[in-house]
Order: C-alpha cells, then sequence, then structure tokens
C-alpha cells in the first residue's frame, strides 16, 4: 500500500458505506450514512450532519430527495475525489472534496465522544498495517507450497502396491475401547502437524509430526481411560481445541492447545450408561458439543448437545439403541446440519434443526454393530460408508437412505476405516491386518500387516516430509504406526 504525506489515497473496503482516508502515516475509517432528514459522515471520534439545504448550498448542486444527495456524496468518495487536507488534533478534520471545484468539508470533533460505544474504529498505524499484509502474503506462500506438494504427491495415489511401513511413531499408547477416533491428526493453525494420543496413565500425548517428538504430556487428567479425541479449529479466535472423552467417567474436557489450559469440564454426562463418543459443532461461529448414550438396559436413546458455557440446550431421544458413535456431517446444497449415529443394526442421520430423525441406513440385518462412518461426495451424490463387526461394509446415498453397495469381508469384524481417494477405502481388521479395498471391484488389494491386536482407528494424513501417508492404532497394548506410499 502506497501512501503520500501530503495527501492519501481512498481505499473502498468490506462495506458499501465504509472508506479509508490516509494523512501522514495514519489510517482513518469513515461511515456514510442517511435517513430520510439528513446524511452523516462519521467516525470514532468526528462527526458532521447536514441536511437536504446544506447540502445544496456546500455543493452549489439542487437536489430534488436526500437519496440524490447521499449519491452525490458517497459518488465523491467512490470516485477518489476527497482528501484530508488537515487535522486540527482534537477540533476538526478538514476534507478537501475536488469535484469539478474544491470545497472544504470540515468534521467537527465530537466532545460528547457519541461514538464511544459504538462499533467505529480507532486509528490505525499504516506501519501495523503493512506488517499484517506482509504476514498475510506469508501465509499466502505457505499455502501455495502445500499445494504444489499436494500435486506431486498426488501423482502417484492410485499405486497403493507399494504403501508399507515407516516406522513406528509410538509403543506407548492405550486404547482401551474398539471405537474409531482412538486419537487425532490435525494441522494446527500454525500449520505444525500434531497427533493427539492417550496411554495406560489416562495422560493426553501431544506430538509432533514434523519434528517427530513427543512435545507435551499431560498426566493424570482423567478418572478412567480416554476412549476418542476430537479436534476443532476455532478460526475466530485463533487457536485449535482438542475434546478428550472419558466414556467410563461420562467426562469431556476441552483443552485450547495454544497453552493446554482446560477451558470446558463436562462431567456426569450420562447418569446411567457410557458416554462412547462425542463431537463438535459449529453453527454461525458458536461452538456446541454433542454426546451420545451407550445404555443397553435403557428404553431411549439420548443425544445431548451442550453450549460452550457447559450448559445443556437440548436434547434428542429416540429408539432404545445404545449409540456407539456420533459425529455431524454439514451438507452444502442444503445448508444444513445433520447429526450422524452408529448403532446396534443401523446408522441413523438426524436433522439437527428439527430435532428429529432424517434416515435409518438399514439392510434388515441385525447384530451389525457399527463402528465407524465416514461421509463422501462422489460426484454429487453424497455417500454415508459404514464399517461394521459383522465383516460388512455398507454404501448408502446419504439422502435417500438407499443401499448402494455392500462389500462382504467374510469372518473378520471390521473397525475404522478411511479413504484414500473415490477409488480406494482402508479398514482396520480384527485379523490385526489393515485392508486396502478397490471400491468399485469390491476387491482386498492389499492387506497390510505389523500391528499386534485389532486395528481400531486409521487415518489419511499429507505428511510435510512423506507426503500421503496412513496412520493407524490397535486395540489395548497400542502401537501407533506410519505408513507410506513409496512410488
Amino acid at each position: 500500500m502506497e501512501y503520500n504525506n501530503n495527501f492519501q489515497e481512498n481505499i473502498h473496503l468490506y462495506n458499501y458505506q465504509e472508506y479509508y482516508l490516509i494523512k501522514e502515516n495514519i489510517v482513518y475509517k469513515f461511515f456514510i450514512e442517511k435517513n430520510d432528514n439528513e446524511i452523516i459522515i462519521k467516525s470514532k471520534n468526528y462527526l458532521i450532519s447536514f441536511n437536504h439545504n446544506d447540502l445544496s448550498l456546500l455543493t452549489e448542486k439542487e437536489f430534488n430527495s436526500i437519496n440524490k444527495a447521499y449519491e452525490f456524496i458517497f459518488n465523491i468518495f467512490e470516485e477518489n475525489k476527497i482528501i484530508i487536507k488537515n487535522i486540527i488534533i482534537n477540533k476538526e478534520i478538514i476534507l478537501l472534496i475536488n469535484n469539478g471545484r474544491k470545497i472544504e468539508l470540515k468534521l467537527k470533533y465530537n466532545k460528547k465522544n457519541y461514538l464511544k460505544n459504538n462499533n467505529y474504529s480507532y486509528l490505525y498505524d499504516i506501519k501495523e498495517i503493512k506488517n499484517e499484509i506482509n504476514k498475510l502474503k506469508e501465509k499466502n506462500k505457505i499455502l501455495k507450497n502445500e499445494i504444489e506438494k499436494l500435486k506431486k504427491y498426488h501423482e502417484n495415489n492410485n499405486n497403493l502396491k507399494n504403501i508399507k511401513l515407516l516406522y513406528n511413531i509410538s509403543n506407548d499408547s492405550y486404547v482401551n475401547s474398539t471405537l474409531d477416533n482412538s486419537f487425532v491428526v490435525f494441522k494446527s493453525i500454525n500449520y505444525i502437524l500434531y497427533l493427539i494420543y492417550s496411554n495406560k496413565n489416562k495422560s493426553i500425548i501431544c506430538y509432533d509430526l514434523n519434528e517427530k517428538r513427543k512435545i507435551k504430556e499431560l498426566k493424570h487428567y482423567h478418572n478412567e481411560y480416554i476412549s476418542n479425541f476430537r479436534h476443532y479449529l476455532d478460526e475466530v479466535n485463533k487457536r485449535d481445541l482438542i475434546m478428550s472423552i472419558s466414556g467410563e467417567d461420562n467426562n469431556i474436557k476441552i483443552w485450547n492447545i495454544n497453552n493446554w489450559e482446560c477451558i470446558l469440564n463436562l462431567t456426569n454426562i450420562n447418569k446411567q450408561g457410557v458416554l462412547y463418543s462425542s463431537c463438535f459443532l459449529n453453527q454461525n461461529n458458536n461452538i456446541y458439543i454433542i454426546t451420545s448414550n451407550f445404555y443397553i438396559k435403557g428404553k431411549s436413546e439420548s443425544i445431548k448437545i451442550f453450549d460452550f458455557n457447559g450448559q445443556q440446550i437440548k436434547e434428542i431421544k429416540d429408539s432404545n439403541e445404545p449409540t456407539f458413535l456420533i459425529d455431524t456431517y454439514y451438507d452444502n446444497i442444503s445448508s444444513k446440519y445433520y447429526i450422524i449415529t452408529g448403532n446396534f443394526n443401523y446408522s441413523k442421520s438426524y436433522d439437527y434443526e428439527k430435532n428429529n430423525i432424517y434416515h435409518k441406513y438399514n439392510d434388515n440385518n441385525s447384530g451389525r454393530h457399527i463402528v465407524s462412518i465416514i461421509i463422501t461426495n462422489n460426484k454429487g451424490i453424497i455417500k454415508l460408508i459404514e464399517s461394521c463387526v459383522d465383516g460388512i461394509i455398507r454404501i448408502f446415498n446419504f439422502h435417500s437412505s438407499l443401499l448402494l453397495d455392500k462389500i462382504i469381508m467374510n469372518s473378520i469384524a471390521l473397525y475404522g476405516i478411511c479413504l484414500w481417494n473415490e477409488d480406494y477405502l482402508f479398514v482396520g481388521c480384527s485379523d490385526k491386518t489393515i485392508k486396502i479395498v478397490e471400491i468399485k471391484k469390491k476387491l482386498i488389494v492389499k492387506s497390510l500387516t505389523g500391528h499386534n491386536n485389532y486395528v481400531t482407528t486409521i487415518k489419511k494424513i499429507i505428511h510435510p516430509e512423506y507426503g500421503e501417508c496412513l496412520i493407524s492404532q490397535n486395540w489395548v497394548e497400542s502401537e501407533i504406526k506410519l505408513w507410506t506410499n513409496d512410488n
């Protein structure tokens, strides 16, 4: 942004009536407003208002209406024909209008501080603005590099024959449940790739995948074992949030990993039963926590929604089926949030706003016990893909609940699943392997061996050094392994 110490350039930003004027390294933010009787130009500390008669004297033009006069003033700003001529501190700003002839427009200092509590900006130092611009440029450069890496890594994406174990990330993790999401991987707001998992001491461990080392361990912060984790990028407050869920003591903690402060602690969520799973939901920049309830003797399924003050704001009740996992899905086409649950005999989706069931995804097969669900958009068709302990992967049309396909893998239970791309699916299995499944042909193209127990959670990541990789974890005495597609 270039500027001149004597004059300024007019920059129109954000809003139809919002303008920035620059004078001697200071940026002034102005608003132009109108009502039925007058036009107002104002900043934080300066204000001028004038009516129909004032305008005709000022501009030597006649106007039939206040709207015409407003349009004239607006065009002066829009066409960059106004500059700051002089500033008399705490008295007035003199704006020079150059619209065929030079007219001085004096904005009086508002001694009563009329705008103090309104949403008008303080003055900005142009050096600060330049610093912010440089930061944005640097972020843009990082993103461009990431895009180039993704293009490079994606060239051999379909060739999975060479995928192999690279190294063990951890041998000290612990999982006491066969649920998915027993760990979470995410790129932080500072572009660091983190892995969060737990161990036998009920600790929360943060592992830096960039530097390949543990950077934080919170010891004994839950009374019982941690069943799963969730991540949420809070862009409004520029922070990464981690949810740690301890099912047996019905406890959820939310952590700000910028300082590892526990910012929310929900206890005794279900008075009966087990809290198996929970997740975040963001609606209009408000963050909510959605919890499931596993109570095999209960008469109703209970989905509870809490705000970020820890207050329960609503509850959705349905059948007598316990819920193993819970997640959310936002449909861009309908602009709707859905809650997704995995139960004993079917998956379900709920309309979040209406608090009722949207669909049940069923093929009349009992005893399925859904462990993992992913939702994908394949050429405009939204699909729900589930893995079950009965050894079958089922693929449904999300919006019609029609069963589209089955992939049958007999004699083994299926746990965590993830998509590599539109063609391949990775499945954690009870035979201690990870199966690579070609979806269209319904064929197992490879089995990855190396775990010593059921493989519960698998995630595809983009590693800064190795490109497209797979991270997996097994049940109980848990190892976390990194697999790379070495082409």
